[in-house]
């Protein structure tokens, strides 16, 4: 459900309509008969200084990546071009991430969508709210 909360959040802003139904891996229309913009959506976190996922590959265009501890923007929108290296080996640093992404947004989550063993995120967010 994450993930296409995630992909209907970028086709509105893209202003581009979802050609299949959302998972990890979408596309977007094209605007002008070109071909269609494509993604694969990474769930990560941010251990000891660097930022860790499941090792993949793809040949989508675009990487999002969701934080899931991260403060601030934690949602980065990324050509796989320039993270292509890094992501056989699942661990990226912030640094990388800094340097290439093309787009980030925040987005806070519910502890409902939290996968097991986060729930600092929904305890720091009811702190915030105190």
């Amino acid at each position: 459900m994450l993930e296409s909360s995630i992909a209907y959040l970028l086709s509105m802003e893209w202003g581009r309509e979802i050609k299949s139904p959302p998972t990890s891996s979408f596309s977007l229309a094209s605007s002008n008969g070109s071909k269609d913009v494509t993604f694969y959506i990474i769930q990560a976190t941010l251990d000891q200084g660097l930022i860790r996922f499941v090792p993949m590959s793809t040949s989508k265009e675009f990487i999002v990546m969701f934080i899931w501890n991260k403060e601030g923007d934690n949602c980065v929108t990324i050509p796989t071009a320039k993270i292509q290296d890094d992501l056989p080996t699942g661990v990226i640093t912030p640094k990388k991430i800094a340097e290439s992404f093309i787009h980030k947004i925040r987005i806070d989550v519910s502890s409902d969508f939290l996968p097991s063993g986060n729930d600092f995120i929904y305890q720091r967010q009811a702190k915030d709210k105190a």
